[in-house]
C-alpha cells in the first residue's frame, strides 16, 4: 500500500469517527446516554483492553511473518554465494556451467521473482535455472580428494537455497488469515461505537473529539501496519528488496559473458 493511501484512510477513518461522535453528542440528553460514568468507563476499559491484546497478537504474528521472509531471502542469498564457491572447485567445463547457472538464478531471483512475489506467485524462470542448475551438477564428475569434498558440500549449501528460498516464497502470500481481519475489523468497530455513545452535550466540542481522534488514529495505524508487514515484497519505504541477492550477484557476476542476459532470461542460440 502506498504511503498516501494509508495516509488518506488514517484522515477518512479519524474525521469519520469525530464526525460520528459529534453527531451522536448533539442529540445525546443532558449528561449523555449513561447515567453510571464509572460503569460505562470501566465497560470502555474492559472493550479496549481486550481488542489491544488481539491486536498485539495479530500485529507479533505479522511481524514474526515479515522477519521470516527477511531471514528466508539472507539465506538463500548467502548459500548461492557459497554454492558458486564450490562451483570454482570443479575443473571447466563443469565449473563453469555450475557457475553460469549460479548467476543466471541469482539474476532471475531479483528482476523476476520479486515482482512477482509482490502478487504471490514464484517465477517459473527462477524455477528453469534451478533445474538447469541441477541438471549441471548431476553430469559433473568430480576427480581427485578436493572436487570430491566439493561435491558433498555442494548439497549441505543446495539445502540451504531451497529452505531459504522455500522460505522467502512461502511469505508472499498474505499470512494473516481473513476472519482474523474481521474479527479486528469488528473489534475497532465496536471500540469506537461504544466511545461515540459516550457523548456528552456538557462538555465542549475539542474535549469530545480529542479521545476518539487519538484512539482512531491509533486503531487505524495499527491495523495499517498489520497490512503492511503481512505484505512484505512491497515497492515501498520498508518492503523486502533483494538486496542480499544483489550483494551476492556483486560477488559471483564477472561480467563475462552468459547463457542469460541481465534479467536472467536465457539467450536465444
Amino acid at each position: 500500500m502506498r504511503i498516501w493511501v494509508a495516509a488518506l484512510v488514517l484522515i477518512l477513518i479519524v474525521t469519520a469517527a469525530i464526525t460520528i461522535k459529534l453527531l451522536v453528542r448533539r442529540n445525546a440528553p443532558e449528561g449523555g446516554w449513561f447515567t453510571d460514568s464509572s460503569r460505562s468507563a470501566g465497560t470502555l476499559s474492559l472493550i479496549g483492553t481486550m481488542f489491544a491484546v488481539m491486536l498485539a497478537f495479530v500485529i507479533l504474528f505479522a511481524l514474526q511473518s515479515y522477519q521470516r521472509a527477511r531471514n528466508g531471502s539472507s539465506v538463500e542469498a548467502i548459500a548461492v554465494a557459497e554454492l558458486d564457491s564450490i562451483a570454482e572447485v570443479f575443473q571447466p567445463p563443469a565449473g563453469d556451467r555450475l557457475h553460469d547457472g549460479l548467476v543466471c538464478y541469482a539474476r532471475a531471483v531479483v528482476e523476476d521473482e520479486w515482482p512477482a512475489m509482490r502478487n504471490g506467485r514464484a517465477s517459473d524462470l527462477v524455477q528453469s535455472w534451478i533445474d538447469k542448475v541441477g541438471h549441471e551438477f548431476a553430469v559433473a564428475d568430480p576427480h581427485g580428494v578436493r572436487e570430491e569434498t566439493a561435491y558433498a558440500q555442494w548439497f549441505d549449501e543446495q539445502a540451504q537455497r531451497r529452505e531459504g528460498r522455500r522460505e522467502r516464497l512461502a511469505e508472499a502470500s498474505p499470512q494473516v488469515p481473513l476472519p482474523l481481519w474481521f474479527v479486528l475489523c469488528i473489534g475497532a468497530s465496536l471500540t469506537l461505537a461504544y466511545m461515540a455513545a459516550q457523548a456528552d452535550r456538557r462538555e465542549g466540542v475539542l474535549v469530545q473529539s480529542i479521545p476518539i481522534g487519538f484512539f482512531s488514529a491509533m486503531v487505524t495505524a495499527a491495523l495499517l501496519v498489520v497490512f503492511f508487514l503481512d505484505h512484505p515484497y512491497t515497492n515501498e519505504t520498508g518492503g523486502i528488496a533483494p538486496t542480499e541477492m544483489q550483494r551476492t550477484l556483486t560477488l559471483i557476476d564477472n561480467g563475462s559473458d552468459m547463457t542469460c542476459d541481465e534479467r536472467g532470461v536465457p539467450r536465444s542460440s
